[in-house]
């Protein structure tokens, strides 16, 4: 190789060199400013949930602390007037009628936004207790197979919101007939999957086009737990949600256990 070839040969190995790492550099920096980016998404949907938590407990506590002791006053005060009409007594009886379900209504509200069973029974219990509550208002089949989770209260709260906005879903959009919930355990994950026979919808729509926070708060939920979604469904064919959780390495913040 005479001189001016060695030359050439140097000064490509060179560019070459050159060329490469400024490629890494910018791989580089790109794969830095999309985790940025993810963390960042992350950090704003833990925000949502976390506020979201914190209004329904003070609505809880609202509805709870003041306008039910409130309402209890008014049927004691009612029970307690001194009247010998008919009239009068049947409709100081149809008001405290009225009165003792709104009372049931505002404990049901309470007990669907900041469920303390998951507390004392844990999430099987939980999700038992919401079905039945939502199938006794709807005309849909719901199904429900699960066992106890070895998972904390926490990533419990989680799931069991999950699943509420996941029914919720299939019965006011879907005009499913069927509903099925299934949790189970396999090795070192826990397995959520919610299945419907409703009319389905275009997946990428929905989620890039949705102004909700519906299935956002679901992928942010699952996100914060570390976990996979997995999301199907096509106009016409139903809807089916599978969501997994690892067990054993669960990070999930604090600020959600202080909601409770």
């Amino acid at each position: 190789m005479d001189p001016g070839e060695t030359e050439i040969f140097i000064a490509i190995l060179l560019a070459s060199g050159t060329i490469g790492t400024i490629i890494i550099c910018f791989v580089f920096i790109i794969a830095r400013n999309h985790k940025k980016f993810l963390e960042l998404q992350r950090t704003q949907l833990m925000a949502e949930i976390t506020s979201l938590e914190f209004e329904r407990k003070r609505i809880v506590c609202d509805l709870h602390d003041e306008l039910g002791p409130l309402l209890a006053v008014v049927k004691f005060q009612m029970t307690n007037l001194e009247t010998t009409l008919k009239h009068d007594i049947e409709l100081i009886g149809k008001a405290t009628c009225n009165l003792d379900g709104i009372l049931e209504r505002i404990r049901g509200i309470c007990n669907y936004m900041m469920p303390d069973v998951i507390t004392r029974n844990g999430l099987f219990t939980a999700v038992n207790n919401f079905i039945q509550e939502l199938g006794s208002r709807a005309s849909t089949e719901i199904i429900f197979s699960g066992q106890p989770t070895p998972v904390s209260r926490q990533v419990e709260l989680h799931i069991y919101r999950m699943i509420q906005e996941m029914a919720n879903n299939a019965l006011k959009h879907s005009g499913a007939s069927r509903l099925q919930i299934d949790i189970s355990t396999d090795h070192d994950k826990l397995i959520l999957q919610v299945v419907d026979n409703g009319k389905g919808f275009d997946t990428d729509s929905v989620i890039n086009n949705s102004t909700g926070l519906g299935i956002k708060n679901i992928f942010g939920r699952t996100r914060m737990l570390n976990g996979d979604m997995y999301l199907t469904s096509e106009p016409g064919t139903g809807t089916a949600y599978k969501i997994e959780i690892p067990i054993r390495c669960n990070e999930v913040q604090n600020t959600i256990d202080d909601c409770r």
